[in-house]
């Protein structure tokens, strides 16, 4: 649950203020837009990817589907010892990406990722005015990020918010940009600010906002109105990104005494997250198969193991250029954990059409997955038995 303190409420009761304000003006302008989601945020389980986009054809939900698998095993859950918020990886250094406000005086930093996997985050700059800040994790050095749209974009453009409101990592919500280049001004200054009609919430502070047709990370989550959840403001990661090189090549340091670190978990074998784990993975395979040059299934795959060979014969199999793969259905049927790796076996039907009659049908498919854990701390597939 998300802590917060007396100075915090007084914080977010001014910015709701004064974005009330902003927004009646806008309105009187006639320039606001609002796209209301289909579905309360309160209503989507955490783990949910099968949203309904706006074009609403099975093609645009499969991709989308897909996309959001792969950008979640970017983002992170962050607690310290006022606030629980979001974060989302930027670099192979290690470096997450959050708001100041979800730091700000902490004595700690724990950063868990979506397999249950904690690190010990280490804060190495902190904006005093903007609402910025990156938490560095030495164990996921070397693990790469998504790519980051350096350019402005357009109102219209499809969005995907990822983070972990009420402590309910890896929630995601649809939505498109509704206006840009706006500015608020509070204990923070927040300028140049997409806003979005993809709900976010209280703990997904932090979170990024990802361009739903290029998977591209386009913002940080870090501005909602309590009476209007409908709409959220994202910072526009290229207008920052000067300020977040400056910390990256000169990382603050703290002084030695005043680092706390907490007892956090090891990696550890879960069923649910396992029969996540593989669910995911299944759901970007129609992807992979309706386009060969997508290859978002690799990154839940251990380099270099069986299961790459498994995973590329699967998909060489499956596809044909004149079929569209709509979506996959996974069944986890059992799960085996035994020392430091797992044995999950899944049943799958993928439904797809004939691009000549349109005429659907599916295709059954049952695997044994074998499943690690890297030194990222993430699960991995190590071995497929394709059956």
């Amino acid at each position: 649950m998300t802590r917060r303190t007396s100075k915090e409420i007084k914080k977010t009761n001014q910015i709701i203020a004064a974005l009330s304000i902003a927004l009646v003006l806008v309105m009187a302008l006639g320039i606001y837009l609002m796209m209301k989601p289909d579905l309360p945020a309160e209503t989507r389980p955490p783990q949910s990817t099968q949203q309904q986009t706006e074009s609403g054809t099975p093609e645009a939900e499969t991709e989308l589907a897909s996309m959001i698998a792969n950008a979640k095993t970017h983002v992170y859950t962050l607690y310290t010892d006022l606030e629980q918020g979001s974060g989302f990886l930027i670099n192979n250094q290690g470096d997450i990406l959050t708001n100041a406000h979800v730091v700000l005086d902490a004595s700690y930093i724990t950063v868990k990722n979506s397999d249950g996997q904690e690190f010990n985050g280490n804060l190495i700059g902190i904006s005093e005015t903007q609402d910025l800040a990156i938490v560095r994790v030495s164990e996921l050095a070397g693990k790469e990020p998504l790519e980051i749209e350096m350019e402005p974009v357009d109102i219209g453009t499809p969005v995907v918010a990822i983070g972990s409101p009420n402590d309910q990592s890896n929630t995601a919500t649809i939505g498109e940009i509704t206006d840009t280049e706006l500015d608020f001004s509070d204990q923070f200054e927040y300028t140049n600010l997409y806003e979005m009609s993809a709900e976010i919430a209280q703990g997904s502070s932090g979170g990024p906002l990802i361009a739903a047709d290029t998977g591209k990370l386009l913002g940080i989550n870090s501005i909602i109105i309590e009476e209007n959840p409908d709409l959220g403001y994202a910072i526009p990661i290229y207008t920052v990104w000067d300020q977040l090189t400056e910390w990256i090549n000169d990382p603050l340091i703290t002084e030695e005494e005043e680092i706390v670190l907490q007892d956090v978990k090891d990696a550890y074998f879960d069923e649910d997250f396992l029969a996540g784990f593989i669910s995911a993975y299944y759901e970007l395979l129609p992807y992979s198969l309706n386009d060969r040059e997508s290859t978002y299934y690799m990154s839940y795959i251990f380099p270099g193991s069986n299961a790459e060979q498994q995973a590329t014969g699967l998909i060489e199999e499956y596809s044909d250029p004149n079929l569209i793969y709509d979506v996959v259905k996974p069944t986890i049927t059992s799960i085996e954990i035994e020392g430091d790796s797992a044995l999950v076996e899944a049943e799958a039907e993928f439904t797809y059409h004939d691009k000549a009659s349109d005429k659907s049908s599916t295709i059954s498919h049952k695997g044994m997955y074998t499943v690690v854990i890297d030194e990222y701390g993430d699960y991995q597939i190590d071995g497929i038995v394709n059956q």
